[in-house]
């Protein structure tokens, strides 16, 4: 006997909501609520020199244009990971209060039917199979690299193969390398690279997409409740009084929460733009050339950029969508059926839902569906010009 959909949609469901994005900040000491300053000064240290070897790498190649934009291809998400994981660290004292009324949540309950455990799970679901994914897909991208020189020997059957020494990720050799055990030191060197480039990215990101999740869902369960609410005015004073407190408190959250990332947006946004732009052009080189590796390479990383691009701006369109139902919840009760005195915490409920809750990049950019499409139109633009001028 098959299992239902849903059970298998369990499996992917965290009661702790944070769970995941807790792991993946602690192993950088990032973690607001445990903050650790000597595991993140070992982490970043490892990062920048790594992102300084790849830069001085791409100035010793700047009159190569192949190898200048190959090494642009790598080292720009690196830079954008050092300005990531500075930017939360200077602002994860905001995200506080939001963990903490998470936390508060979870133990009070985050759903009191089925209808709205529904809605808890889907969201919860969604959050993690993000996290997940990400962490999986750019794990992935510089395991490649780091396995191509090896897979390139495997495939000769060894008859003519011989180790170049070539580093499997474009990095300056930080000493002169003249021998196997030499090259193996600086192989082990950039082993934790991957790990630790993958945490950067999606450790922040995570825990972003985990917050917004949890605070469209309670947004729903509240627009839900609000339009079932008891028109007897002995229940429904005390419940709506109950509504509007929550209602205000999820609002200060989301505004606290697009505070807390909107310069770290702002970051990732220029470095969707830049690297879509640079990799659909290296895609283009690559199948011009025939290059059947790199072209699937080029293939799956422009697919992960495209796809984190639009998960941001649908994580947005969510928080848009969700902050302003209640508008429409609270419209549809009877409330003509109420006394006048209590109609009026309706009008200033539908009168704050009109402005939605939203995240933003700095202050140009409104994450939602249509900023997808201008990501993807500033990339092509960007894209054309880079053309006509090499």
């Amino acid at each position: 006997m098959k299992k239902p959909i849903s059970s298998y949609v369990e499996l992917f469901y965290d009661e702790n909501v944070i769970s995941l994005s807790k792991r993946l900040l602690n192993l950088s000491g990032l973690w607001p609520h445990n903050r650790n300053d000597v595991r993140f000064f070992f982490y970043i240290t490892y990062v920048v020199i790594f992102t300084w070897l790849e830069i001085v790498t791409l100035l010793q190649n700047i009159h190569d244009l192949e190898k200048t934009l190959k090494n642009i291809t790598l080292s720009f998400p690196t830079i954008l990971i050092v300005l990531k994981a500075m930017m939360f660290r200077l602002n994860m004292h905001l995200v506080l209060p939001l963990l903490t009324v998470v936390k508060r949540d979870v133990k009070l309950g985050l759903y009191k039917s089925e209808e709205e455990r529904r809605t808890v799970v889907w969201y919860n679901v969604a959050a993690t199979l993000f996290s997940t994914s990400s962490v999986l897909s750019l794990f992935f991208v510089p395991t490649l690299f780091y396995a191509k020189p090896i897979v390139g020997c495997l495939l000769s059957k060894f008859n003519n193969c011989t180790l170049p020494y070539e580093l499997p990720m474009k990095v300056n050799n930080i000493y002169e390398v003249t021998g196997v055990q030499s090259y193996a030191l600086l192989c082990v060197y950039l082993i934790p690279a991957s790990m630790l480039l993958t945490i950067g990215a999606t450790g922040a990101d995570s825990l972003l997409v985990t917050l917004t999740f949890h605070l469209c869902s309670q947004l729903s369960i509240l627009a839900r409740r609000a339009r079932n609410i008891s028109i007897e005015p002995q229940i429904y004073s005390p419940e709506m009084r109950a509504l509007v407190e929550r209602h205000i408190e999820l609002l200060q959250l989301a505004s606290i929460l697009a505070k807390a990332f909107s310069s770290l947006m702002f970051i990732q946004t220029l470095g969707l733009i830049f690297s879509l732009c640079i990799v659909v052009y290296q895609l283009l080189m690559t199948t011009d050339s025939g290059e059947d590796i790199n072209t699937i390479h080029f293939i799956i990383y422009s697919c992960a950029v495209v796809l984190l691009a639009f998960s941001y701006c649908f994580l947005g369109e969510c928080l848009i969508n969700e902050s302003s139902e209640m508008q429409m919840a609270c419209y549809f009760i009877n409330w003509y059926d109420l006394p006048e005195q209590y109609t009026r915490s309706l009008i200033f409920c539908i009168a704050r839902s009109q402005k939605p809750s939203y995240l933003t990049a700095g202050k140009f950019y409104v994450f939602s569906l249509e900023t997808f499409g201008v990501i993807v139109k500033a990339s092509m633009a960007y894209l054309s010009v880079l053309k006509s001028i090499i």
